[in-house]
């Protein structure tokens, strides 16, 4: 009895060990291992992980075992599968046939080998992401052998209902125009043709200051008031001006008359028409000294006229003697010669006065255009100036300083009480509607700059960018810098863009067409990668892709991604969120 207790026990463990055998064969142990130069990666579907000698994933079955690893230390990811017996005996690798086929959500994978003297090594790239169902074929010595086993990384399953709460968006990868840009640095400034240096314009003294440094200011609204000497001899020579123009003009209107009024009396004098009859037709007008002193003279040439003619008939007849006849005819002509030296003189007289009196009128309406143009320069307006002719008692002193545009006080040079002279730069006003940003280009950049070329530009501290073009561009280099300035104007409507700011200026050189592109809010690291990720029914798969030119709103995709393929856009991040959150990151 005692010599058969030791072969029972003998014999139960050979029974042990043969049925541990048989389960080994009938399912592989889910277990990995990598290589030390890898960072371990966790598999939701793998409870246990056993490692091999390489790191590799063991499985085993009959007589062969098998380590299969993923190597991807400074080369693109390859299978290594390191065959052995049950008892740690290597097996030759050209004595192995193997097939790996790798099932993928989107299409299935087969990997073949060949052998090395250590390996056997697969003959194509294990494409990230590394999440698949491997269905492992062998063959050794005439046997088949055949695992399954499955590796998820960088999945997660999101249901219809989750993506609509996360709002989570989706679009399909194809063609876009990518803006090619060139990044430089700017500097935000105040637009010069928007600015405005306030001076008096004479000499005063500040008696009142409305208007504080940082206050907003409209345009023609009052900033102060000086009481000034000068302003007053304007203003007295501007009212001096207009009394004479006033008179001047009534002067001229009413000589204007007298000289139509006159030519009319000539030309009834040159028809030689009865003195009774041109009294008729100029007694209701005004004429003036000309008809008192012509009238007669006419009247007396008239009567000269019918006597002489009188005498002559009655001398030639014989009824008159000589002297009689020559002394009418010597009246006659001393009338007549009177009556018409008089009319030149009038005639002359008239058109000599009518020029003189509308110099005159003329001169001062040019002397009261300077004394208006005078008080305009000193910052009056046009109402202020007639309102100066109707004040009962204006206050001749007093002068406004307003401003003459709509802006910021940006500088405040005076005091209540304080003397100034008349170029004193005593307010600064500013417009922020727009400004200026000054970019510095380098010389070796400047072939791909021009006139007119969009520019986007960006704050990224505050949160903020805005979009205009290239209006200037200076033909002189800076010397110390190599550089030539640039100028872009940006609205500034909310004062978000403050001068003296630094900032990042995006200059469009070209729109470039690229046959994949992606939204760049849809990137996310993930490992080492930059990762897209894709869309498969309830799946969200982590696609590594090799990314091109961007312009920050699309990305050019080199590798990683066909036209068509759905990826998430907004709110991408959440789900790397839930992927993280199933731990199927990094496994193998």
């Amino acid at each position: 009895m005692k010599n058969r207790f030791p072969f029972l026990v003998i014999l139960i463990l050979g029974i042990g060990v043969f049925l541990g055998i048989q389960v080994l064969q009938l399912e592989p142990k889910k277990l990995i291992k990598l290589d030390d130069s890898q960072e371990q990666r966790t598999d939701s579907n793998i409870s246990s992980i056993e490692r091999g000698s390489h790191g590799g994933w063991m499985f085993f079955g009959g007589d062969i075992q098998l380590e299969v690893s993923i190597f991807e230390a400074g080369i693109p990811p390859q299978f290594r599968v390191y065959p052995s017996k049950i008892s740690g005996e290597k097996i030759p690798p050209s004595e192995v046939d193997l097939i790996i086929e790798l099932q993928r959500l989107d299409r299935i994978d087969s990997i073949k080998f060949k052998p090395t003297p250590e390996f056997l090594l697969g003959t194509q790239t294990v494409v990230e992401p590394h999440s698949f169902d491997l269905n492992i074929k062998a063959q050794w010595q005439g046997n088949d052998y055949s695992w399954k086993f499955s590796q998820i990384e960088a999945r997660a399953k999101i249901s219809a209902e989750v993506i609509k709460t996360l709002e989570i968006t989706t679009t399909k990868a194809g063609p876009a125009k990518i803006k090619i840009i060139q990044s430089l640095t700017g500097e935000v400034s105040l637009n010069e043709e928007r600015v405005v240096h306030i001076v008096p314009r004479l000499d005063g003294v500040v008696t009142k200051v409305f208007k504080d440094l940082g206050d907003r200011v409209e345009k023609g609204e009052l900033l102060a008031t000086l009481e000034s000497r000068e302003l007053a001899d304007v203003k007295i020579r501007y009212l001096s001006a207009v009394k004479k123009s006033k008179l001047g003009s009534k002067d001229f209107e009413r000589e204007t008359l007298v000289y139509k009024n006159t030519r009319t009396m000539l030309r009834l004098l040159e028809q030689q028409s009865d003195p009774e009859e041109i009294e008729r037709h100029l007694n209701s007008l005004v004429i003036g000294e000309s008809r008192k002193l012509l009238i007669p003279a006419y009247s007396k040439f008239k009567l000269a006229d019918s006597v002489y003619q009188r005498e002559k008939q009655l001398h030639e007849k014989g009824i008159s003697s000589k002297s009689e006849y020559l002394l009418a005819l010597d009246d006659y002509k001393s009338s007549k010669a009177k009556y018409l030296a008089l009319r030149e003189e009038i005639s002359y007289n008239g058109d000599w006065t009518i020029q003189q009196k509308q110099r005159t009128a003329e001169m001062n309406q040019l002397n009261l255009q300077t004394a208006i143009q005078k008080l305009q320069a000193l910052g009056l307006s046009t109402t202020q100036i007639e309102l100066l002719e109707t004040q009962e008692n204006p206050i001749f002193t007093q002068y406004e300083l307003r401003s003459t545009l709509s802006g910021l006080v940006i500088k405040r040079h005076l005091t209540t009480g304080e003397a100034i002279k008349k170029d004193d730069n005593i307010f600064v006003l500013a417009d922020f509607s727009d400004v200026w940003v000054n970019i510095a280009i380098p010389v070796n950049n400047i072939k791909a700059v021009e006139l007119g070329q969009k520019v986007r530009v960006i704050n990224e501290s505050m949160g903020i960018e805005e979009r205009g073009r290239l209006t200037y561009l200076s033909s002189i280099i800076d010397e110390t810098n190599r550089t030539v300035t640039g100028r872009v104007v940006i609205q500034n409507k909310k004062n978000l863009w403050r001068p003296g700011t630094f900032v990042e200026v995006e200059l469009i050189v070209e729109e470039r067409p690229v046959p994949i592109s992606i939204k760049a809010e849809a990137i996310q690291n993930l490992r080492d990668w930059s990762v897209v990720f894709v869309k498969y029914g309830d799946y969200f798969e982590g696609r590594p892709v090799e990314l091109g030119v961007s312009d920050g709103i699309w990305v050019e995709v080199l590798d990683g991604l066909s036209v068509g393929e759905e990826y998430a856009v907004k709110n991408s991040f959440t789900v790397k969120a839930e992927i993280e959150k199933s731990g199927a990151t990094h496994s193998h």
